[in-house]
């Protein structure tokens, strides 16, 4: 779904530099959805938000939000049914990320300074375990935009602290 209709149409100019979950997924219910990223691309930038026809395959009903406390098999059935959004710290390492399963330091998580995308959960050739997730910063960034972060070891930056997710709308 469209990452640049959120950032075009949620907060003020500064959004890019920190928006927020709740905001973006207020704005996804009130809206009637998101276009595909086919349709309103991503460029990185905030722009003007463009007047899009509701999208009722990605529409979603209120947010939710819910503490898990470092608690991953929660975070792991919540993310078995849907993709979630989650706080995480990205500190430099996690900003310079390129491939692998990311093993952060054991301090990293006690700053929640940016939110990615819970979209799976794996295990690598080694028997590595991880969360996959998917962050705003591009297709230049990690494995095409994406991130391999350990599971079940600590050193998740704090991905287990506070998850955003929609409720399904069923109307």
């Amino acid at each position: 779904m469209s990452e640049q209709q959120v950032l075009d149409c949620t907060g003020d100019t500064s959004t890019c530099k920190g928006g927020s979950v709740i905001a973006a997924l207020r704005y996804v219910a009130a809206s009637g959805g998101l276009q595909p990223e086919a349709a309103y691309a991503y460029t990185g930038q905030q722009g003007a938000c463009r007047s899009v026809m509701p999208n009722s395959a990605a529409s979603v009903g209120a947010p939710c939000w819910v503490g898990l406390n470092g608690d991953e098999d929660a975070l792991r059935e919540l993310a078995a049914s849907q993709p979630v959004a989650v706080g995480v710290e990205a500190d430099p390492d996690f900003q310079h990320y390129k491939s692998g399963v990311f093993v952060g330091s054991s301090s990293c998580g006690q700053n929640l300074n940016h939110a990615v995308t819970v979209v799976g959960y794996g295990a690598d050739g080694g028997g590595q375990e991880y969360w996959l997730v998917k962050n705003q910063w591009g297709t230049g960034w990690g494995e095409g935009g994406y991130m391999r972060l350990t599971r079940g070891n600590g050193g998740n930056c704090g991905m287990a602290t506070v998850a955003y997710y929609p409720t399904v709308d069923s109307s």
